[in-house]
């Protein structure tokens, strides 16, 4: 990269602003690499939501060729408590035979032909059926809705798409369930701006290599956003508060460093760049960059926490999810084990 090339990608460190739009290696050939999408998983329970996620999905089948699958996960069926002597109970088997229909009958109107294999009614616990049928037929995506629930609800219920986005082992793209527009008004899976977080961690890279075969597969334009934020500063005298604007002018400095850099040293093969800098909490910063830029897409990483530590911390990866305006997929650094339990398909 010459010294033209240096200058376009300086950062705007007093507003915290996008920096001006750059294209990197424009000469450079044509990486012949494309997102390994073969499979297609989606979710389906039936409700508007799940069913904006087959609109968002058809023109992915096409554009890779993919094989698409649907499925269904039940619980089992009880009778009610006072008509416990009735047998109302479906035999399970009945059960997913009804499912099998309602999903058939799902890709017929959507004209989508889909062989009885690719069609699957399971009994379970939802996202850990959803994990396991993905790792078994090696799917390469899974696309699902998020109604976006919060607060007490969301606390008390949890959401089945933020428990798959943890423990898929692979990107799985999740899309808004009141409509299947991006924010630029386009038509689904079509992304012209792609919002790619970077931390520097090395799944955070991860990410981004993905989202370079994206937007290489699109023609899409890449937004790389950091966000930095000091977690705790305890002042210790009357005085120490006086360095917190230091100190923070100095992490953002580092911050600015380091994208610098990663935008000098990587191979971009002809894709537009943009950075961006914004101090804060990083899933509120990286939503509102999404909305303000009006990006098609978010794709990010997640580091994989569990435990306790997950609990405490929580996931930036699962606040995008909850709260972007905009589609999000979330790339897996690494694989999560599940629960341990064993498939049961009807």
């Amino acid at each position: 990269m010459g010294a033209e090339a240096g200058r376009t990608r300086n950062l705007d460190m007093k507003t915290a602003t996008p920096s001006k739009e750059r294209l990197v290696g424009q000469n450079s050939a044509a990486a012949s690499s494309k997102p390994r999408i073969r499979n297609i998983l989606v979710p389906i329970d039936f409700s508007q939501a799940s069913l904006s996620a087959i609109q968002m999905t058809l023109p992915l089948v096409k554009r890779f060729g993919a094989a698409l699958h649907l499925i269904h996960v039940f619980e089992p069926e009880y009778p009610l408590s006072s008509m416990a002597a009735i047998p109302l109970v479906v035999p399970e088997l009945e059960i997913g035979k009804r499912v099998r229909r309602r999903l058939k009958h799902l890709a017929d109107s959507n004209s989508v032909p889909l062989r009885r294999e690719n069609i699957h009614a399971i009994r379970g616990r939802t996202f850990e059926r959803i994990c396991q049928l993905a790792r078994k037929i090696e799917i390469d995506l899974i696309v699902m809705a998020t109604r976006g629930n919060t607060g007490l609800k969301h606390l008390a219920l949890g959401s089945t798409t933020e428990r798959v986005v943890r423990y898929s082992p692979c990107p799985v793209l999740v899309v808004r369930g009141n409509g299947t527009k991006t924010m630029s008004g386009q038509q689904t899976a079509t992304f012209g701006k792609i919002l790619v977080p970077v931390d520097f961690s090395d799944c955070s890279l991860k990410g981004l290599a993905y989202s370079k075969k994206l937007a290489r597969e699109f023609g899409a334009k890449l937004i790389l956003v950091n966000s930095t934020a000091l977690k705790y500063y305890v002042t210790l005298d009357e005085y120490a508060r006086y360095d917190l604007p230091l100190l923070i002018r100095q992490v953002e400095e580092a911050s600015c460093r380091r994208m610098s850099d990663l935008v000098q040293e990587t191979d971009w093969k002809g894709i537009r760049v943009e950075t961006c800098l914004r101090p804060g909490h990083a899933g509120e910063e990286i939503c509102s960059e999404a909305a303000s830029s009006k990006v098609d897409l978010i794709a990010i990483s997640t580091h994989g926490r569990i435990g306790l530590k997950h609990v405490l911390l929580g996931s930036t990866a699962e606040y995008v999810v909850r709260h972007a305006p905009c589609p999000v997929l979330v790339i897996p650094s690494r694989e999560r084990p599940l629960p341990d339990s064993s498939p049961n398909e009807s």
